[in-house]
C-alpha cells in the first residue's frame, strides 16, 4: 500500500526533507538558501567571528531544540491541567 505523505505545513501531498513532509509549494516559501548564498555567509561570518558559520548554525540548531522540547512541556502540561479539570 502506497500512502502519501501531507504537508506539515498545508496538509497537501508532500515530499520527505530532513524528516519533515513538505509539499513543493510550502517548500519555495521557506527560502531554502542555495550554496552561492552559503559561501557569501560562511566569508562575511569567518571575518568577524572567533568561531565558523558552521559551529554557529550547530549552536543555533541546539538552541531551537531546547527551546521547542521546553516549549512543547509547557503545552503538555497545559493540555494535561486542561484533561484534569474538565
Amino acid at each position: 500500500m502506497n500512502t502519501k505523505k501531507q504537508c506539515f505545513q498545508c496538509g497537501e501531498d508532500g515530499t520527505d526533507i530532513y524528516g519533515y513532509t513538505i509539499c513543493d509549494t510550502c517548500k519555495s516559501k521557506i527560502g531554502l538558501f542555495t550554496d552561492e548564498t552559503i559561501k557569501k555567509h560562511i566569508l562575511l561570518y569567518n571575518e568577524s567571528k572567533n568561531n565558523s558559520y558552521a559551529e554557529e548554525i550547530e549552536d543555533r540548531l541546539i538552541f531551537i531544540e531546547k527551546d521547542y522540547i521546553k516549549k512543547k512541556i509547557k503545552l503538555l502540561s497545559i493540555q494535561e491541567r486542561l484533561n484534569e479539570l474538565e
